[in-house]
């Protein structure tokens, strides 16, 4: 693949990627795209409005979900007067903070339990933490409810 071209998924992206950009929930994004028509109120569906905005995704075992065209839907909600807060990148970087966060309070509990793999994962985590940002981090773990110490992470 050429350097010019964009993957899939940075074009494709779900309720809760787009809707960090707008610094809101999943939840919240797809009740806003209800909200201008984008999808069924009842169901959830994309309506005939959204038409080229969708894609479903049907895995070999699993169960369909749709991604969102990024651009178009970008794009009509700006239309609307509705703005993203955050950019692309900075979106990407925020999920990626939530999933190190996750990672972090499944490391902390084994820690707790007394297994040495939540050691182990915590220095597996070290560095990516420090590539995201540990201010980043330490937000995105406030928002999935960790409620102890900001972390801190020593100088090697």
């Amino acid at each position: 693949m050429g350097k010019n071209k964009k993957s899939f998924r940075s074009q494709w992206q779900t309720l809760t990627e787009l809707g960090t950009q707008y610094g809101i929930s999943a939840r919240k994004f797809g009740s806003l795209l209800k909200e201008h028509g984008l999808r069924e109120q009842s169901s959830g569906i994309p309506t005939p409005l959204a038409e080229g905005m969708y894609q479903e995704i049907t895995p070999k075992n699993g169960k369909p979900y749709i991604l969102w065209g990024r651009t178009q839907v970008i794009d009509y909600l700006k239309s609307k007067g509705i703005n993203p807060i955050v950019s692309n990148k900075e979106a990407i970087k925020d999920t990626e903070a939530r999933k190190l966060a996750r990672n972090y309070l499944e490391a902390q509990k084994l820690g707790e339990e007394g297994s040495k793999l939540g050691y182990l994962m915590f220095q597996e985590m070290s560095g990516e933490i420090r590539k995201i940002g540990l201010e980043r981090f330490n937000k995105a773990l406030k928002a999935i409810g960790y409620k102890g110490e900001e972390v801190t992470l020593d100088e090697e």
